[in-house]
């Protein structure tokens, strides 16, 4: 499980410290005064039980911005913004599930997760560049509900877009949007957002000039109403070539195309690799692992270039870095707070 902590704390530092315990709330506090950002998921009113919410850390740094992501948000109904959540949950009450047409199981991928945690941090660089211009901290409150909902557009198109209501959940929406076959047994995926990509994909690729003038399809509008016919027709071509072959031509005529790679493939993708993306350096033998690869950064800066120098730390690796050599305690509280399960 090491190499997936790492996938997730990659380049990051770890203390321990038991924030129930009242001294280590005083420890706690001290870290604050030396600190730009807290970030905490805890329970509504966890930290505030502890001594250590945003109404008392904000005396001690006037400056700190204080970010907190909840399930359900800190204001709100307290029905939900009390409850704890996962993942799931919230993938589940925000309709994700649902749209993406998965009626059993659990999601594929931990998306609310992920999308808080970015969402966060843009929050967080937001609240810094405010900083800098007023002195002024704040605290940041975001719920993955709200963030789940915002990018459900789906659950909002049925609203206002009288074709989406009718709609299955789990069915094709947008004309010529979609996974095809192809004659190796492999899918690709492809689209025609523009008119001008659409007659090229008439003419050009699917050797149809005549599709340009039936009347189902001669505008976007229409071909809404025909995605599975176009589908089939579409199919009748990609079924005839390989994967690689039907890649070769739609790029040839500039039609927005990819491949479906399996989660095995997508590892020796050649982009990722010439972009540095696959971190396969680290020696993960400790902990069973042959072989294990970590992504590397995903945001490049012409200055600041940035690297993944070490995998994810191991638990409280850093203690006597952080707590000696930034806040000046000795080795000797360390034993201590070691002895008294406080680290």
């Amino acid at each position: 499980m090491f190499p997936l902590f790492s996938i997730l704390n990659r380049g990051k530092k770890s203390i321990s410290l038991d924030l129930r315990k009242e001294e280590a709330q005083e420890v706690f506090k001290k870290l604050v005064e030396r600190s730009d950002v807290v970030i905490e998921n805890f329970v509504r009113g966890t930290m505030e039980k502890w001594g250590i919410g945003y109404d008392v850390l904000k005396n001690i740094n006037s400056k700190l911005i204080y970010a907190k992501i909840s399930g359900y948000g800190n204001e709100g109904l307290e029905e939900y913004t009390n409850k704890t959540a996962f993942d799931i949950i919230i993938q589940a009450e925000a309709g994700i599930l649902n749209a993406l047409g998965f009626k059993e199981g659990p999601p594929r991928l931990p998306i609310a997760d992920y999308t808080a945690g970015h969402i966060a941090a843009i929050g967080i660089s937001q609240a810094l560049y405010y900083r800098e211009k007023t002195g002024i901290g704040q605290f940041i409150d975001i719920s993955m509900h709200d963030i789940m909902f915002a990018i459900n557009v789906r659950a909002q198109a049925k609203e206002f877009i009288p074709l989406a209501s009718k709609i299955d959940v789990g069915g094709k929406f947008l004309p010529v949007y979609n996974q095809y076959k192809t004659k190796d047994g492999k899918k690709i995926v492809f689209t025609t957002l523009t008119e001008n990509q659409w007659i090229r994909l008439c003419e050009n690729v699917l050797k149809k000039p005549d599709l340009l003038k039936d009347n189902r399809f001669d505008n976007i509008i229409k071909r809404f109403s025909y995605v599975d016919e176009l589908d089939k027709i579409i199919e009748e071509w990609t079924t005839t070539v390989t994967r690689e072959e039907a890649i070769k031509q739609l790029n040839e005529f500039r039609i927005p195309c990819g491949k479906t790679l399996t989660i095995n493939e997508v590892h020796n993708h050649p982009n990722l690799r010439a972009r540095g993306m696959l971190c396969d350096q680290f020696d993960f033998t400790k902990w069973g692992v042959e072989k294990a690869t970590i992504p590397n950064r995903l945001i490049n800066f012409s200055e600041t270039k940035g690297s993944v120098n070490v995998p994810g730390p191991e638990f409280g690796v850093h203690n006597e870095e952080i707590y000696c050599g930034l806040l000046g305690y000795k080795k000797e509280d360390l034993k201590r707070w070691k002895r008294e399960k406080i680290i």
